[in-house]
């Protein structure tokens, strides 16, 4: 008995210790954002961070969505969009990544995903999420200057 709450409390530990940490810009109550500061994974070895968000609307067809960020140097980096894959990128030398490619982004709220695998154990390394949304947001739900939500 003793046995089983040991083992449940390391594997607590161990998923609290390993567990991506998920980071938000600007989350709104409803669990909507726009992007507005970085997501980024706390974890010295996975520094996993989104500094660029730019979306094009086009005048037909999907626009043009552009994320740039720094991760695990030379290493891959994949980004989903809605769950659904978007790019596979390598970091650079110095851990830096771009990507860009055409989608269609309608005014919803779409959740982005970057996620870094550790190549010797194949295990998720880091990840940063965050929503974006293509309307613009109400001045009567930002906070004031200087205050993060």
């Amino acid at each position: 008995m003793i046995g089983n709450k040991f083992i449940a409390l390391i594997a607590a530990i161990a998923a609290v210790a390993g567990a991506p940490y998920l980071a938000p810009a600007a989350a709104a109550e409803d669990g909507s954002a726009d992007v507005v500061g970085e997501a980024s994974s706390p974890s010295p070895k996975s520094p996993i961070k989104v500094s660029v968000v730019d979306y094009a609307k086009a005048e037909e067809g999907p626009g043009t969505l552009k994320l740039a960020g720094t991760a695990i140097a030379n290493s891959s980096v994949y980004i989903y969009v809605d769950g659904k894959p978007f790019a596979q990128v390598a970091a650079d030398g110095e851990g830096k990544w771009s990507a860009e490619d055409k989608t269609a982004l309608d005014d919803e709220v779409h959740q982005i995903r970057v996620e870094q695998f550790d190549d010797k154990t194949r295990m998720l390394a880091g990840r940063a999420m965050f929503n974006i949304s293509l309307t613009k947001p109400d001045p009567a739900n930002m906070p004031p200057p200087g205050v993060r939500p």
